[in-house]
């Protein structure tokens, strides 16, 4: 939370709807920061695990194809485990599922 964010907070001013506001700026701002996080990480563990040689400015087909590869498994990593946490968040998508498999 950035200070004035915090100090506004702290002072308990405002009605419901600057508060709903202040909320969904704070929410904005942490998406955004785990975004970047997410992406920086990914790209740090893709190149190293892909990239071996530094001999060209490109990526050689073999590295290009890893890296795809690599990115392509966090996607989907990534997607199920929204899917299963959405799930484990909401008990009646859980019964909708279990109605289902009867």
């Amino acid at each position: 939370m950035d200070t004035t964010g915090a100090a506004a907070a702290a002072a308990g001013g405002g009605s419901e709807e600057e508060d709903q506001a202040r909320l969904a700026a704070i929410t904005d701002n942490l998406k955004a920061r785990d975004s970047i996080r997410l992406y920086a990480w990914l790209s740090h563990r893709c190149f190293s695990d892909c990239v071996t040689t530094f001999y060209r400015k490109t990526l050689g087909k073999r590295e290009g194809d890893c890296v795809r590869a690599c990115v392509r498994k966090y996607q989907l990593a990534t997607a199920a485990s929204a899917a299963r946490f959405n799930k484990l968040a909401d008990p009646s998508a859980a019964a909708d599922d279990d109605d289902e498999d009867d």
